[in-house]
């Protein structure tokens, strides 16, 4: 069995703590080798934190190797107030992230995008989605996951109001939402990036959609 040195860039996030959680019983994960803005003093010994400038404009690291990379960054446009802020976050960092990882010649690389992604969407957070999926697959990195899950569900560390009321609808009446829709547990969507990392038979590009991230999460 060849383990795996992996690298995360979001694992403060909420499916980015998932990633992290289900990697440290990950039998094929050797090392997990975290992207952080400032040292969170980790202790275990699978993990290696590493601080990383996410602002630079040309991402650099000294790595001997590495397998994997999860891309888990995203943001909210409440949080960060602006268009062009929350372009920064959730496609020029991707983009930067997979270009790194096709610098390290890193055979697979698994991000989180969403429902409805599409470059050419009249919806802003669409459209920023689905450019950001369409140039991390020019990038012509070996092998690359890409997620589109539903709204997510999981213990976040901000409070936001729309989501939270939503998650507390989907609980009190699931019935309402249709399957394709169906919000989804954010180590659900960890689960799905997981397995597919470690496939051996990954097509080039392998799009999961919510349905899917249900269907991967019920067969463990």
């Amino acid at each position: 069995m060849n383990k795996k040195t992996v690298i995360v860039a979001g694992s403060s996030g909420l499916v980015g703590k998932e990633v992290v959680k289900q990697l440290l019983t990950e039998p094929m994960c050797k090392e997990i080798i975290l992207l952080v803005r400032k040292s969170s003093d980790t202790k275990h010994e699978k993990i290696k934190e590493v601080i990383f400038d996410f602002t630079a404009s040309d991402y650099k690291i000294e790595l001997t190797k590495a397998d994997v990379m999860f891309i888990c960054i995203g943001t909210t446009m409440n949080k960060v107030k602006s268009k062009k802020a929350f372009e920064e976050v959730d496609l020029h960092i991707p983009i930067k992230l997979g270009k790194l990882a096709h610098k390290l010649n890193i055979q697979h690389v698994s991000v989180i995008s969403a429902m409805g992604a599409n470059a050419t969407s009249t919806f802003f957070y669409n459209r920023v989605k689905g450019s950001m999926e369409s140039q991390l697959i020019s990038t012509n990195i070996p092998s690359l996951t890409i997620v589109r899950p539903s709204l997510l569900i999981g213990d976040r560390e901000e409070f936001r109001f729309g989501e939270r009321f939503a998650e507390k609808l989907y609980k009190a009446l699931p019935f309402i939402y249709p399957n394709k829709y169906e919000p989804v547990e954010a180590s659900f969507v960890a689960r799905a990036m997981i397995q597919e990392a470690f496939n051996t038979d990954n097509e080039r590009v392998k799009i999961i959609e919510n349905k899917k991230i249900h269907e991967i999460s019920r067969n463990i």
